[in-house]
């Protein structure tokens, strides 16, 4: 009894020592980055194809990788990068006007938000399908917000990779044959 007192005494008037205290956050810290590194090593190696290790190890780290949005964006690069998604509308105003774009739009600055819009766009494939109309609504009360519409049209563009015999054939990554369109549907509001 006594015994088990006098580390508890032990322990409390270690944890009062400054020392102490700076040696249990160094530890804390130093675990901390031992974990993110794994975590930012084993995302991108957790691409398809990979190893079922790899894939098992990813599925620990995937949660803290979603919640600091670190774990897409790797299957663009390597080692088999895939198609893109891009989301296309036609807005029209209350005036009648219409106006056409792409999200995202090559000229959306800084880039970091183009890219920010390139990451929303990709993730509609991987939304679940009870969600999807849902999803495609926020989209375009985004862009009748932003242009003042009254009704928005989308589209779905997939953005095909060019085969490496298309490439040397003189294919570049614009050709009309590289997209494939999907429309997702009309969403009109009341603007009375």
């Amino acid at each position: 009894m006594v015994n088990s007192q006098s580390r508890r005494h032990a322990r409390s008037s270690e944890l009062a020592d400054p020392g102490s205290r700076s040696r249990l956050i160094k530890r804390i810290i130093s675990a901390w980055l031992v974990f993110h590194l794994a975590a930012v090593v084993v995302a991108p190696a957790a691409v398809s194809p990979s190893s079922e290790l790899i894939e098992s190890t990813w599925k620990v780290f995937q949660p803290y990788l979603q919640l600091l949005n670190l774990n897409n964006g790797y299957h663009f690069f390597a080692p088999e990068p895939t198609d893109s998604t891009l989301l296309e509308y036609e807005a029209e105003r209350a005036d009648g006007t219409i106006v056409n774009g792409r999200i995202p739009n090559r000229q959306t600055w800084p880039r970091l938000l183009h890219h920010r819009y390139f990451m929303l766009t990709e993730q509609m494939n991987s939304g679940p399908d009870e969600l999807e109309q849902a999803w495609y609504q926020s989209y375009a009360e985004h862009v009748a917000a932003e242009w003042g519409a009254r009704k928005v049209r989308l589209t779905r563009v997939n953005h095909l990779l060019p085969t490496m015999e298309a490439v040397r054939g003189g294919m570049t990554l614009e050709h009309p044959e590289s997209y494939e369109t999907e429309p997702l549907g009309e969403f009109e509001w009341d603007t009375r």
